[in-house]
């Protein structure tokens, strides 16, 4: 049912005129009568008025579904209710073609970029300390700017801890938004 056929049906059920249910939302018959034709939508928070003038969910005034096309997409078994998922074998092809050839190679470069940069930063805060591994064990003679460069390297390496975490965290974000979208986009 499209939804100029759900407010049509919400509104008749209320036992209201189309000059009703304008004068309360203050717009013109012919707008409402538009809105039920389909020819145009009406916007969110006019859809929010009218679900609580109706006395409906807004989930139950914008859906699509009509009560029988829920019983023909559901089975009952035992009392339990199941609804099928239909899967769009096109889309699952295509998502397993693009993701092999495309995102796993994006994925792969750009794990492989975190990786190095986390390695990076982890041996820049961890640089005086194994300065002074190095100089205690006597690999390596003590030297000054040596110092000075680990304790350089130790303060890059904390100012950048908070940014890479950031980044980090954005891409795992987008990672799993990525996922997320293919799976819509298999299952209708």
């Amino acid at each position: 049912m499209a939804l100029g056929e759900s407010l049509s049906k919400a509104r008749k059920d209320k036992n209201l005129t189309q000059d009703m249910v304008a004068e309360q939302l203050y717009v013109t018959r012919q707008t409402v009568s538009r809105w039920e034709q389909n020819k145009t939508m009406p916007n969110i928070y006019v859809l929010k008025e009218l679900s609580s003038l109706y006395d409906l969910s807004l989930e139950q005034l914008v859906s699509e579904k009509t009560d029988s096309s829920d019983e023909a997409d559901s089975i009952d078994s035992g009392g339990k209710k199941m609804t099928r998922t239909k899967i769009n074998w096109f889309a699952l092809i295509g998502v397993l073609i693009f993701n092999v050839l495309l995102a796993l190679t994006v994925f792969t470069v750009v794990g492989a970029v975190l990786f190095s940069i986390w390695l990076l930063d982890i041996v820049f805060i961890a640089s005086p300390l194994i300065l002074l591994i190095a100089n205690v064990s006597g690999v390596q003679a003590y030297a000054n700017d040596q110092t000075v460069y680990a304790i350089i390297f130790f303060v890059i390496g904390i100012v950048a801890f908070p940014i890479i975490m950031r980044i980090t965290k954005l891409l795992v974000n987008f990672f799993v938004k990525y996922v997320k979208y293919n799976v819509k986009a298999i299952y209708n």
